[in-house]
């Protein structure tokens, strides 16, 4: 089933299964036509069959929608305007209908034991609204042009067969402290009823097209509820050049970015984390400010305009509080080596 954005119908969710609950599985993609047949083709072959495959393609100018559309109904896909990550998130989310969400980046991959591991996860820990998996770090060389079942299966033996363990880390939100646990994107999952709490995203761009991000779900998730988390491997994140050729001083500016994002729209939709999003603020300006960079695209909300307006919404000591985080920081980072 084909659907666009501009006429996708109101998406109904489905009753609840708590037995055999559906578990919808979002790919955002972006000119990763290269990777993404590989994405969709290990979202589809799960062992566990009540799934939905859900594919954003947001504005990609490469082949990219002509490979969603080789998958007929086989998937959801979703053709948009580029509009940036948060915007394309949205519209997966949309149209998705399950009770359990899985991320999965184009350029990523599922084992097929993933969404069955989640699903009984979450069925066995039914007030959890969250699950943290982690993938292994592989290069193209070692995924192209290779039988992937011999992949997985020695990715199943390299991993850390441990059980999840639960975790409840609301308290550390609500006072402030960024929880350092959640992994990357492919393995992160969630429960619809706290996605519900946090959809939509504020659909924000920034120079990157990605001001708004994960970053800022998995902070609310840990901040709402309590969830699972676990070392084994049931995903493979891959390593290639596109993502790990931005030079320091642009990543640099792309954290800062979405730090001081994350924490002006926390604060604007949930208020009671005023802690944490001073933090992200604080941090992000100074982020920001160490990168030396200038961005010749202009950003729709540049940082200087964001931190002029939470800064505007405090008290006077809590604006002192701010500027002197952002100082502390930013000395920090002068002297350190890291983003």
């Amino acid at each position: 089933m084909k659907t666009t954005l501009e006429s996708n119908p109101q998406v109904v969710v489905s009753t609840a299964d708590h037995s055999n609950p559906l578990v919808s599985i979002l790919i955002n993609n972006y000119n990763y036509g290269c990777y993404l047949t590989q994405a969709v083709d290990s979202a589809l072959n799960q062992t566990y069959t009540n799934t939905e495959v859900i594919v954003v393609d947001d504005g990609s100018t490469d082949n990219s929608p002509e490979l969603i559309e080789s998958y007929g109904d086989r998937i959801i896909a979703v053709i948009k305007k580029n509009g940036g990550q948060a915007s394309a998130m949205n519209a997966g989310f949309a149209a998705s209908s399950g009770q359990i969400i899985c991320l999965l980046d184009a350029d990523d991959l599922f084992l097929p034991e993933k969404a069955a591991y989640v699903a009984d996860c979450f069925q066995k820990n039914p007030n959890v609204d969250w699950v943290f998996t982690e993938s292994a770090p592989l290069k193209p060389i070692e995924i192209d042009n290779i039988d992937l079942t011999t992949v997985f299966r020695e990715v199943r033996t390299k991993s850390l067969q441990t059980q999840s363990k639960e975790i409840n880390f609301c308290q550390g939100v609500l006072s402030g402290k960024i929880p350092d646990f959640p992994p990357s994107t492919s393995n992160l999952c969630f429960s619809r009823r706290v996605l519900d709490k946090i959809f939509p995203l504020p659909e924000i761009r920034g120079t990157s097209g990605m001001a708004i991000t994960d970053l800022y779900i998995h902070t609310l998730a840990i901040g709402l509820s309590s969830g699972y988390s676990t070392k084994q491997d049931l995903g493979i994140y891959r390593c290639h050049e596109v993502n790990m050729s931005l030079s320091f001083q642009k990543r640099r500016k792309r954290v800062g970015e979405i730090n001081i994002n994350t924490g002006y729209w926390i604060q604007e939709n949930f208020p009671q984390f005023r802690d944490i999003s001073n933090k992200f603020v604080s941090k992000g300006f100074a982020t920001y400010l160490s990168s030396n960079y200038l961005e010749s695209r202009k950003a729709e909300v540049s940082c200087e305009e964001l931190l002029k307006s939470y800064l505007e919404k405090a008290s006077f000591l809590m604006k002192l509080k701010i500027l002197l985080m952002i100082s502390y920081y930013w000395i920090r980072l002068r002297f350190n080596k890291f983003v």
